[in-house]
Formats: structure tokens, C-alpha cells, sequence
């Protein structure tokens, strides 16, 4: 579980770098925020399970991501 959500942050991170291209911040809404929701959730069931370091590295880099995402959204009133 911990290689699964530290694999689908790293996407994450990837589609949130495109989505702060200016008029490209609708993505963060389709690939973006639900694949940080889902390396998030994941991540946390790998750490909660058996501590694992790839659990914890995709959580930290989920939540990094999710919250600049979500400051991107609030900075372009959720559409540019």
C-alpha cells in the first residue's frame, strides 16, 4: 500500500505542476485533487498498518500536494 500511495502522489505532483500553468488550473480539479484524495488515503492506511517509509513519504507529498492545489484554485476562483 505504501508503494501504491507514495506512486499515485508522485502522479499527483506531476499534474499539479501542469495545473499552475496559468489557464491550466481546471485540471487540478480532475487529475489533481483525486489522485492526492486517493495517495492520501492509501498512504495513511500503509502507515497506520506497519509504519512503512514509502507510506510516509507519499502522505507528506500528498498533503504538500493537496494544499497547493488548493491554494492554486483559491488564488484563480476555482477555474484559470
Amino acid at each position: 500500500m505504501g508503494l501504491i500511495g507514495f506512486i499515485i502522489s508522485l502522479f499527483a505532483g506531476l499534474f499539479m505542476l501542469i495545473g499552475l500553468i496559468p489557464f491550466l488550473g481546471w485540471m487540478n480539479w480532475f487529475t489533481t485533487l483525486p489522485l492526492g484524495v486517493l495517495a492520501v488515503i492509501f498512504s495513511a492506511i500503509a502507515v497506520g498498518r506497519n509504519r512503512s517509509v514509502l507510506g510516509t513519504a507519499g502522505l507528506v507529498i500528498g498533503i504538500v500536494v493537496l494544499v497547493v492545489a488548493f491554494l492554486r484554485l483559491w488564488i484563480g476562483w476555482g477555474v484559470i
